[in-house]
C-alpha cells in the first residue's frame, strides 16, 4: 500500500531539482522516497552545509591528562559518617 505525501517548496528550487532528477534518470517519487527512507536510517535530515556542522572538539593527550587531573582534585571524598547521618535522619542538618 502506498500514501501520497503532499508538500510546499518554493517554485524556483522545485523546478531546477525537477531539471537534475531528469538529468540522472529519476523523480521526484524516488527523492522523497529515498528522503524518507534516510530519516528512519540515521534519525536526522541531511545536512544540505556540511561546513556548517556543530564544532567537535578533540583533546590532546597532554590536554586530556591535565582534565583528568584536575577533575580527580576538584572531588573529595566524604566521611561515611555523613552519609550514615543521612540515612538516619534526612533532615538532620537542613
Amino acid at each position: 500500500m502506498h500514501a501520497v505525501v503532499t508538500a510546499r517548496v518554493p517554485q524556483e528550487i522545485r523546478d531546477q531539482v525537477h531539471s537534475k532528477l531528469r538529468d540522472i534518470g529519476s523523480s521526484p517519487t524516488e527523492l522523497i522516497n529515498a528522503a524518507y527512507e534516510y530519516l528512519l536510517a540515521t534519525g536526522s535530515l541531511p545536512d544540505a552545509n556540511p561546513a556548517e556542522a556543530p564544532l567537535r572538539i578533540t583533546l590532546t593527550d597532554k590536554q586530556a591528562n591535565e582534565l583528568r587531573f584536575r577533575l580527580r582534585h576538584a572531588t573529595r571524598p566524604v566521611p561515611d559518617t555523613f552519609w550514615r547521618r543521612v540515612v538516619e535522619d534526612p533532615r538532620e542538618g537542613a
